[in-house]
């Protein structure tokens, strides 16, 4: 009787635990406006997040990594990575208020007031709780920081037809500088259908195209 209950509370113990641990993710493919085609998968548990980038240039294959911790309402970077043909191209950390980070053979050190982002880690903010992370932040993409303050989000409700549904489309729009970002998610969902932003003069449409595994 003894080992029954001690196997009860084993099984009741280990149930509590992967309750609590629970995990989200979504690996997603999105098609661009540059043909080539981008592999996201965005993870979180209760207390840790992970966003990985794969995009397939022909000859050039290009990976970003990011992650940090998962609060109630807000995912904060620690580490960030920008691969290329697997050889570390750029290195992001972020230990208290301090930031090293550029290209890994001119690495900068610097001290920062407000939480550093990169961009899919701030659309993941954005689809998963529905609000930017704080008024005040930097964006980087590993070799720049962009600093954001007094950000306004534009939210915006569509109704749209899909897959012979009526479905709310959400819409968030911000700026860095003069650049508009813009990120769109499905009602009740958690991940971004589509993502557009621009770099340098170029402009970029990610769009969602399907679950992979």
């Amino acid at each position: 009787m003894k080992l029954f209950k001690q196997l009860g509370c084993l099984l009741l113990g280990s149930l509590a635990l992967a309750t609590s641990v629970k995990s989200e993710e979504y690996n997603i493919k999105y098609s661009s406006n540059y043909i080539m085609p981008a592999y996201v998968h965005f993870q979180n548990t209760d207390t840790n997040y992970s966003v990985k980038t794969k995009i397939n240039v022909p000859f050039y294959n290009i990976q970003f990594y990011s992650k940090g911790i998962k609060t109630h309402n807000q995912f904060k970077m620690i580490d960030y990575k920008d691969l290329r043909n697997d050889d570390l191209y750029s290195v992001t950390k972020i230990k208290n208020n301090q930031i090293t980070y550029g290209k890994v053979k001119n690495v900068e050190v610097k001290n920062v007031e407000y939480p550093v982002f990169d961009l899919f880690t701030i659309a993941y903010q954005l689809t998963y709780f529905d609000q930017l992370p704080t008024k005040n932040f930097y964006v980087t993409n590993g070799k720049q920081l962009y600093l954001i303050k007094n950000a306004i989000l534009k939210k915006s409700v569509t109704t749209i037809e899909h897959k012979s549904q009526h479905i709310n489309e959400i819409s968030y729009l911000f700026s860095i500088g003069n650049k508009d970002v813009v990120v769109k998610k499905y009602e009740n969902e958690k991940f971004p259908r589509y993502i557009s932003y621009n770099k340098g003069d170029d402009h970029y449409e990610l769009t969602f195209s399907s679950f992979v595994k």
